[in-house]
């Protein structure tokens, strides 16, 4: 009778160290889990179109990974805890109330309805190669990625192509555009930069969100661009190629 529960209790135990050894969240106590970390929203997509993270959730979106199940998040202005676990290639972020199955891949989560906003999520582990931006772009994207600089301007109204403008020496300085794998460009207008802005790419148009000045950029089919630049006071078209190297 004392062997049988003597066995009786190994099985009980066994069975036990195996059911919190299969927790993704718990682990083995002082066991750091290959999760644990800070993770960083690297790519969104929406309806098959990139957009931006910021756009999205007004700033950066990152959860911190910690042991025994407990995460942190931010989104924008917006902070909370929640809990995570995984099981497989199955990564389960629950926050606010909404539990979200991600798949695990070489660091990264990815998330195809984050929040349930219809919006594809992949996060990159915080310290990694995955998180380069540049490996998230679609090949339309990334064809926009580079320096671009006036070839030509058109005024409103005027007599067509000019390669000169007043107030530039060289027409290059007319307009250039710094467009960066973050999703963020860099426009400078007649040498002064004005400022740096989102972008985005879809149907065959490059949106860049801003107001003042407003850039509207057409993508043609032999990888130049067409930029009509507007405010307060001037209206042009730039016919845009990229800078040599």
């Amino acid at each position: 009778m004392k062997k049988k529960l003597n066995l009786l209790f190994v099985l009980v135990f066994v069975v036990s160290m195996i059911t919190l050894t299969g927790c993704g969240g718990s682990g083995k106590a002082g066991e750091k889990s290959p999760y644990e970390g800070k993770w960083v929203a690297v790519s969104a997509q929406m309806m098959g179109m990139s957009v931006s993270i910021d756009e999205v959730f007004g700033g950066a979106f990152e959860f911190e990974v910690k042991n025994g199940g407990k995460v942190s998040f931010t989104a924008g202005d917006t902070t909370g805890k929640g809990k995570w676990s995984v099981e497989d290639d199955q990564f389960t972020l629950s926050i606010e109330g909404e539990e979200m199955v991600g798949t695990i891949g070489e660091d990264i989560i990815s998330f195809d309805d984050m929040l349930e906003m219809g919006v594809k999520v992949i996060f990159a582990k915080d310290g990694t190669d995955a998180m380069d931006p540049a490996l998230y772009l679609t090949e339309e994207e990334s064809a926009v990625v580079g320096e671009w600089v006036a070839e030509s301007v058109e005024e409103l109204l005027g007599d067509g192509p000019q390669t000169s403008m007043e107030g530039v020496d060289n027409i290059n300085d007319a307009l250039r555009l710094n467009i960066k794998a973050d999703r963020n460009v860099t426009v400078i207008y007649k040498g002064e930069e004005i400022g740096t802005f989102p972008w985005s790419v879809a149907l065959g148009y490059c949106t860049i969100e801003s107001d003042n000045p407003s850039l509207s950029v057409m993508i043609n089919d032999d990888g130049t661009l067409d930029v009509d630049y507007s405010d307060d006071e001037d209206y042009y078209t730039f016919h845009c190629v990229k800078a040599s190297e």
